[in-house]
């Protein structure tokens, strides 16, 4: 198989180790995978470089673009704003092309892309055109048009425009959950829906500390990743107030870990204020593995999502809760989150739904602090996401295509 990504390590961007761990999955069934993907080629992407020692491991070739010097100096240096116009990867366009026509694209039973840098697709649109042959499986982590977060107007109608060739050239279509599939299919006809699946992001187990986890004197909450408009702490904040005034006994017992971005003017309202000192803490960001170090020791993860009428995106973030095997109590909408917390049998309540999440909480908290032995889930929909278990839907799928 040949993944062409440009989200892929060391580029740090919440994609890439989705990209590696659901595709390293297939090299558990030996499939041979190559990739061609981003370098950190400016300075606006940042690197983390924690997993490359995963990548060598689990990959054969991996083959990293870059601009002109040119059009890099051109694009980047002088028009950050042009620069993202369609996303931040557009300007790799003809070195992508140049790269994937010099290999053998025959020896490949696919080329699977993986979004959301939706640049990727126009691309594969022309290697199609040239080589009618190559079977191409089309990712869609986050929905093309009509995104409901994409604000930029030129981007929103650049996406219109080069969706429709995009979704007729692909031989199949993936999207991670069933709500993103129906927004972009219910645009275009039968014969797209036909080849469209959904198949979700996976965790790797292999990249969690393979020792007990570390146990403190407090109960340890812990958030990991970007905080910002509607995905606010708030509803959990004002939640852990109820709580704490129901059980006072948790007051110096209870720390919350933020790990990752979180905008100080969320830490200073009257909710967030109201918490003991020191019940809050920034931890700010830190490598992917460290994170799911810090996923494993904690004693009850929280997962926020934003508060949204519909969820369409599934946060591969979720998916490194899962496997930490760490108890979750999720903040999510009516949508794709929500739909995994329910099948593992997560604690969970929507983000505007004040007395659910207490009681989530609670909930969680009793079985924490508790000596319960069993499992806090259901194991075997906890297991089914393991990236080995993902990569055996995506060989069906890559099955099916080739006939085999």
């Amino acid at each position: 198989m040949l993944v062409f990504s440009y989200a892929f390590p060391p580029l740090q961007v919440q994609m890439a180790p989705a990209v590696a761990k659901s595709m390293a999955g297939l090299g558990k069934h030996g499939v041979q995978v190559d990739v061609v993907c981003a370098d950190t080629f400016s300075p606006f992407l940042a690197r983390d470089e924690s997993l490359l020692p995963y990548v060598e491991g689990h990959f054969g070739s991996v083959v990293r673009l870059k601009p002109s010097e040119r059009l890099r100096e051109r694009v980047w240096q002088r028009s950050f704003r042009l620069a993202q116009v369609p996303d931040l990867m557009g300007v790799l366009g003809r070195a992508a092309l140049e790269a994937l026509g010099a290999m053998d694209l025959a020896s490949y039973t696919a080329v699977i892309t993986w979004s959301p840098f939706h640049s990727i697709n126009p691309v594969m649109v022309r290697l199609k055109r040239r080589h009618r042959n190559v079977r191409w499986i089309a990712q869609f982590s986050d929905p093309w048009d009509r995104n409901p977060l994409e604000r930029h107007p030129l981007i929103r109608l650049w996406s219109r425009l080069h969706e429709p060739a995009a979704v007729r050239a692909a031989d199949r279509i993936v999207h991670t959950s069933a709500h993103a599939l129906e927004l972009m299919m219910d645009r275009h006809p039968a014969a797209a829906r036909r080849k469209a699946v959904v198949i979700p992001h996976a965790y790797e187990e292999a990249l969690y500390p393979q020792r007990p986890k570390r146990r403190e004197d407090v109960i340890t909450l812990c958030h990991a990743g970007v905080l910002f408009g509607r995905r606010s702490p708030e509803p959990l904040f004002l939640a852990l107030a109820r709580v704490l005034e129901q059980r006072p006994s948790l007051r110096d017992r209870l720390r919350l870990d933020l790990v990752g971005v979180a905008p100080p003017e969320m830490l200073q309202t009257a909710a967030a204020r109201a918490l003991p000192e020191g019940l809050v803490r920034v931890v700010g960001t830190v490598g992917y593995l460290e994170s799911l170090q810090r996923m494993y020791d904690a004693d009850l993860l929280v997962l926020i999502e934003a508060n949204t009428r519909h969820n369409l995106f599934l946060s591969s973030k979720l998916l490194d809760y899962l496997g930490a095997n760490t108890p979750i109590v999720g903040l999510a909408p009516r949508g794709a989150s929500e739909d995994i917390l329910a099948d593992v049998g997560c604690w969970h309540a929507r983000p505007d739904d004040l007395d659910g999440i207490v009681q989530a909480l609670r909930a969680a908290l009793d079985y924490v602090s508790g000596d319960q032995t069993g499992p806090w889930c259901r194991e075997d929909r906890r297991r089914s996401y393991d990236n080995r278990e993902i990569a055996g839907r995506w060989l069906s799928l890559i099955a099916e295509l080739s006939g085999a």
